[in-house]
């Protein structure tokens, strides 16, 4: 094929005015196609409680890791969500943490962001056997030294900011999705009111970014939103909701976990935006089965979809864990056209 060469801008446009206005509309040509580039659709892995797996079938684990690393092109996931109960106790020698962190090493690796909300198994509130530790359960809930020590910050990719210096219990992380802006918002169980109001000041601050919660404890197994605060926390899943989760309109996605089900629903908030809630916890099926859910995200069709998948299982749920969204509003994406909502 015969090659070709373009004459400068300037020979063709004897007019400095004219040679401006040149480059101007080739540098919008070129942001509109990068634009369409940036706008393929792309997958975030969240990881069910894996509890289960840390205790009796750290192979189950493994495999988790092993194919998200391997598969983080061909599914495009561009970010990867845990919802608490990382662990099932902890014990003298930090087993269950030791094959934690070994595990989201090879995410390390791979260059793939992850962000890990806690639950009650990964705190001191749970000794070994699963029960209540001694001691004050409301206070032990809030020791999460192991963790941070396991998972300390400098380790966390893509975190911006925290609510408290050296802690990741409550963080913000930040990424590129799409063609938008994307915000991950990870909570304590059950919160405290600071952190809650540190998130509102976050989510406040970034009104341009589409934010996702992640919280350990949320939605009932029946897909209603949880009203207690688990008898040990500070404030109840309701509260949460009330007070965050509906008062902002970038506030698209809440992810959870702890109670052994799946389960989604979707709110209108009083700004008029839809909220798109899911629950994804297997720990009482072979130890968890080593399910992934894999949301699709697509942009520019203003869709999410969702299945759940184990490596290890090789299999795909065929039950209501698989679901599609359709009309969804993405902040700083042109408005969806008028359709059914799902």
């Amino acid at each position: 094929m015969p090659s070709y060469r373009l004459p400068p801008i300037g020979f063709m446009f004897r007019d400095p005015k004219s040679e401006r206005a040149m480059k101007k509309l080739l540098l919008l040509v070129v942001f509109v196609l990068c634009q369409g580039a940036w706008a393929e659709p792309f997958t975030l892995a969240v990881l069910p409680d894996t509890q289960c797996e840390m205790s009796g079938a750290p192979a189950m684990f493994a495999s988790q890791m092993n194919w998200i690393a391997a598969n983080r092109r061909a599914e495009n996931i561009r970010f990867v969500i845990g919802v608490g109960d990382i662990i099932n106790w902890d014990t003298p020698d930090h087993r269950m943490w030791t094959t934690a962190s070994e595990g989201f090493k090879i995410l390390d690796a791979a260059g793939l962001p992850y962000a890990l909300a806690l639950g009650n198994h990964d705190t001191a509130a749970v000794k070994v056997g699963g029960s209540a530790a001694p001691g004050n359960v409301r206070a032990n809930l809030r020791v999460t030294t192991q963790f941070n020590r396991f998972f300390p910050v400098p380790a966390e990719h893509e975190q911006r900011g925290r609510f408290e210096e050296g802690k990741s219990d409550n963080a913000w992380y930040r990424f590129d999705a799409g063609g938008l802006k994307w915000l991950v918002l990870t909570l304590e169980l059950w919160p405290r009111q600071a952190p809650i109001d540190w998130a509102k000041s976050i989510v406040a601050a970034h009104p341009d970014a589409n934010v996702i919660v992640a919280t350990h404890s949320f939605l009932t197994r029946e897909g209603t939103i949880m009203q207690t605060n688990g008898g040990y926390g500070d404030t109840s899943p309701q509260s949460l909701y009330d007070q965050l989760i509906s008062q902002y309109p970038n506030v698209l996605l809440v992810l959870c976990g702890h109670t052994g089900s799946s389960a989604w629903r979707d709110d209108v908030g009083p700004r008029g935006n839809r909220i798109y809630q899911l629950l994804q916890d297997y720990q009482g099926e072979n130890s968890g089965g080593g399910y992934i859910r894999l949301l699709e995200i697509d942009t520019e069709a203003h869709a999410m979809s969702a299945r759940m998948y184990s490596p290890y299982l090789d299999r795909t749920r065929d039950d209501a864990s698989a679901f599609s969204f359709k009309n969804v509003e993405f902040i700083g994406a042109p408005a969806a056209a008028a359709s059914s909502p799902r």
